[in-house]
């Protein structure tokens, strides 16, 4: 990677919505039905360019804070219960990302109530009014019922939207909604123009410049959405990231190419945002059907990061980490012809924190008996013998690096959790 590289927003936005998408099959589409209707109302409202931009993003990826399937499901009631939990979690992943900082203000008090002009500010703060209208936005999407013609609804959408305007929704912004109760390609707009790209086109967004620490702020988006959904996955990738880094090094990686490992670590497991929670903490052994939803994980990973050009040796490395070198790997069945250096390294990386960390159903292995089972993948022609060699020979060192990643990432995942909490009470 050089100093400062340049990455298509909109592509990003893309890729980070969809995978959280994967948490459930029946939100799938609600955050792209969300932005085409922010993008309607924004027109007609009469919204600059930059202001409609930050509302079609915000409106990507207000429910990212959404981590687990209850929570996603939840948010599907027009009468949500517990508004304030996943917008601040949202918040607080979007917002170290610098390009993300006012987007991440919006999402954060996008369930704010109006209440006749008292929603201006919330818990001592200013609310964006973008807020208020991706609430709006949010609401009718969650209103449409996509299996029947959206055209015959419109009454009984508006009529709801009516009933709580000025109380919930800014009246500026129901009249608006009102005015395009006969613009049939507004509602129909939401419900075939799933497409982002299309507003994308619409609204010129630019690739941003991003120096190697905005990068990895990036990367810390997604790693943090794979993680934060259990304590029990919680330090899973900064572990394999940690190895698969330490690793490289030791093999004599360049500095670049050491930067890409340690990313692909952190990615590896995207895909896992489609498997269920339970199937991931489940204390023991997995049935052969639980077993092949994991194992469409490396698929999605590698399919997620595709929009992403600059990702593309990330991509791989972190992709192909149950590959094997006989290619009775999944889910390409790459052979060791095909399986670049990256890919076993991170192959190695995933395996070794698998067997050492702590799992729900069993506590980590001792060193030895973790390389004596890395070993006998070897001699089966499942892992690098040159990747392993490095390993036993740096057993401790490489486990080390694994610990003190492991242990920041417990501390970050607690105090995140905490944050969280904090500002939830307070918004509550």
């Amino acid at each position: 990677m050089t100093q400062t590289q340049k990455i298509p927003l909109l592509d990003f936005v893309l890729c980070l919505s969809e995978a959280v998408d994967l948490i459930s099959a029946e939100v799938a589409d609600h955050h792209k039905r969300t932005a085409q209707i922010c993008y309607g109302l924004g027109r007609r409202i009469g919204l600059p360019d930059e202001e409609l931009r930050d509302l079609v993003i915000a409106a990507a990826l207000h429910d990212v804070g959404g981590l687990t399937r209850a929570d996603r499901l939840s948010a599907l009631e027009f009468e949500y219960q517990n508004p304030y939990g996943h917008s601040v979690m949202g918040y607080l992943l979007l917002r170290p990302f610098i390009p993300f900082s006012r987007i991440a203000n919006i999402v954060r008090f996008h369930h704010v109530t109006w209440n006749d002009g008292v929603g201006r500010t919330f818990a001592g703060e200013e609310v964006p009014m973008l807020s208020h209208l991706l609430q709006l936005a949010d609401r009718v999407a969650i209103l449409i019922d996509p299996t029947t013609d959206v055209l015959i609804q419109v009454d009984g959408i508006l009529e709801k939207i009516q009933a709580q305007m000025g109380t919930r929704f800014v009246p500026e912004y129901v009249n608006a909604l009102l005015e395009m109760r006969t613009l049939e390609y507004f509602w129909l707009d939401s419900i075939y123009m799933k497409d982002l790209a299309t507003l994308g086109r619409k609204l010129d967004f630019n690739e941003i410049a991003l120096d190697d620490e905005e990068f990895f702020g990036l990367t810390n988006i997604f790693r943090r959405i794979i993680d934060f959904r259990s304590p029990f996955t919680a330090t899973h990738s900064a572990g394999v990231s940690a190895v698969a880094g330490k690793l490289g090094e030791l093999i004599g990686f360049s500095a670049q190419d050491r930067n890409v490992i340690i990313l692909a670590g952190l990615l590896h497991d995207l895909g896992k945002l489609a498997v269920p929670a339970e199937i991931l903490e489940k204390p023991g052994r997995l049935t052969e059907e639980e077993f092949d939803i994991v194992k469409r994980h490396t698929y999605y990973t590698y399919h997620l990061l595709e929009p992403l050009k600059i990702m593309d040796v990330i991509r791989q490395w972190g992709a192909f980490h149950h590959e094997r070198l006989n290619g009775k790997g999944y889910p390409f069945h790459v052979t060791e012809i095909d399986m670049p250096m990256g890919s076993r390294v991170v192959a190695v990386a995933d395996v070794f924190t698998a067997l050492t960390e702590d799992r729900p159903y069993r506590k980590g292995l001792p060193l030895t008996d973790a390389y004596q089972i890395i070993w006998e993948m070897v001699t089966q022609k499942n892992l690098d013998p040159s990747v392993a060699q490095v390993l036993g020979e740096n057993l401790e060192m490489v486990d080390l690096a694994r610990v003190n990643a492991q242990d920041a990432a417990v501390r970050e995942y607690q105090d995140f959790n905490m944050l969280a909490k904090q500002l939830t009470h307070e918004e509550e």
